[in-house]
């Protein structure tokens, strides 16, 4: 399923690397994931301590009710072969692999693809750009695009004929108590559907679920208000105990045409 990303010719797994005909080897880590990533920056994507924060919110179960919505359409859709793109440390990914026959999770950080393959030996995960994945033409039954910025030209290469994309964005009110304590007139979330050339949207869900959120803060860490805020505002999170807040999300199911 693999080529190499210096010549795309097929990567064939011998012992404990991959390795191409030009001789070009990549060893797979102890964790058992395996980096193909040309550019390799030392700080690409999120690094340990965002990770391991993201990792401690989501085990919460917070976001628990997504996750089985999308595990369930992956079900009715009969999905065999999957990609969770920008899978970051894996909370979906794994619990996708149970239920689909081969799956692979790629994310451009090393420390996210380390701490999911650690946690899911049934997954092959990559360390790779989503613009430039390391897989032939049209292999793919599906891909999962959560919370992050698609490649849909990517996805339209990688995607066989009728090939499906589930892509997760924000819904017009989520957190949006968290953006009531942080901003004097918050807004909701746009959600407008974009035009994905080579893609019909074959179905849309609006998902939504609140809850008493103790753990405000290292929400707030996951979410892109933890950049964009004033320091006074952030410090009024740091004193809240608990807050309700609502949890809204948008799936679209894109068919490639």
């Amino acid at each position: 399923m693999l080529i190499c990303p210096k010549c795309k010719h097929e990567l064939v797994l011998k012992e404990n690397a991959f390795m191409c005909r030009e001789g070009h080897l990549y060893d797979r880590a102890k964790e058992g994931y395996v980096n193909l990533s040309l550019k390799q920056k030392k700080n690409a994507g999120d690094n340990k301590f965002m990770v391991q924060a993201r990792s401690a919110f989501l085990e919460k179960g917070y976001y628990s009710f997504l996750r089985e919505e999308l595990a369930s359409m992956l079900v009715t859709y009969k999905v065999h072969i999957l990609l969770d793109a920008g899978c970051g440390e894996g909370y979906y990914t794994r619990y996708f692999s149970n239920l689909v026959p081969h799956c692979f999770g790629i994310d451009l950080s090393k420390q996210a693809i380390r701490h999911a393959a650690k946690r899911d030996k049934h997954t092959l995960y990559i360390v790779s750009s989503i613009f430039a994945c390391p897989f032939p033409d049209k292999t793919l039954d599906a891909i999962t695009s959560i919370f992050v910025p698609p490649s849909f030209t990517e996805f339209y290469r990688l995607l066989k004929s009728n090939g499906l994309c589930f892509e997760v964005v924000p819904g017009p009110r989520h957190c949006f108590e968290l953006k009531e304590v942080l901003y004097e007139n918050p807004y909701e979330n746009e959600t407008t559907k974009p035009d994905r050339k080579g893609f019909v949207c074959q179905e849309e869900r609006n998902i939504k679920k609140t809850f008493l959120v103790k753990e405000v803060w290292e929400l707030l860490e996951m979410t892109p208000y933890r950049y964009k805020t004033k320091k006074e505002s952030l410090e009024k999170v740091k004193t809240l105990e608990s807050l309700m807040i609502t949890f809204d999300f948008i799936i679209r199911i894109w068919r490639k045409v």
